[in-house]
């Protein structure tokens, strides 16, 4: 079998966001250069990714010349200054990046973004906020994750209903419409688990799917854990 190719990414703005994108990047053991006019964030950065450059980012030029056209993923951090984040989204949009994801400040700052072309842009803050109040109101439900506007990933707890059972006897593909991708019990991790293989109380699924699958899941999910509260 092929060894599958690593995909190559750019970190452009060295803030809070781009400083732990950097680094969570890395932990997977993806192959990350990062862009930066502060010398010092770019000397803090470089143990944690594959090129640090100090150079301004607004700059044409500077994006041609260190390939940026040739990486899979450009994510642009530089929400705080709207109008280089602006420029830069286009450039590497114009330059041929095939995916850009920008960080934006807020709606109307993201309205701008989409319009001139960026492929995901997200408002860390409202992403955050989501995520908590989900996490509130469905104590089962660990993550959501969306990747369009139709399809995402849900991390639950085990539901009471499933635990000792194996993926084959639940038969989630035709009884709920959603795959399970990923198990994590404790420090392994299960990807692409086996017909066979049978869900614990503790383990945390990772499940794709339809948006109106996962809800209708994540709902069925909690119930089964208020239930056993009460």
């Amino acid at each position: 079998m092929a060894k599958a190719i690593k995909k190559q990414y750019a970190v452009i703005g060295l803030g809070r966001f781009g400083i732990a994108l950097t680094r969570g990047l890395n932990a997977e053991g993806a192959e990350v250069l990062v862009i930066d006019s502060d010398p010092d964030k770019v000397n803090d950065i470089e143990p944690y990714c594959t090129q640090a450059i100090c150079a301004d980012a607004t700059d044409e030029a500077v994006l041609e010349k260190i390939g940026i056209r040739n990486l899979d993923v450009a994510v642009v951090c530089m929400a705080g200054d709207i109008e280089a984040s602006i420029f830069v989204t286009l450039t590497c949009k114009q330059l041929g990046v095939p995916q850009v994801i920008t960080k934006a400040q807020n709606d109307k700052h993201r309205h701008v973004l989409k319009k001139i072309g960026a492929d995901m842009v997200i408002v860390p803050e409202e992403e955050m906020g989501a995520k908590l109040a989900a996490n509130l109101v469905k104590p089962n439900m660990i993550e959501v994750m969306s990747l369009s506007d139709n399809f995402r990933i849900v991390e639950i707890k085990t539901p009471l209903k499933w635990q000792h059972k194996t993926l084959i006897q639940l038969n989630l593909r035709n009884t709920e419409k959603v795959s399970v991708i990923l198990v994590k019990r404790g420090e392994e991790i299960i990807v692409t688990p086996a017909a066979d293989c049978e869900l614990l109380p503790d383990d945390i699924l990772v499940i794709a799917g339809t948006y109106t699958d996962t809800k209708r899941l994540s709902a069925k999910a909690t119930q089964t854990v208020l239930d056993t509260l009460e």
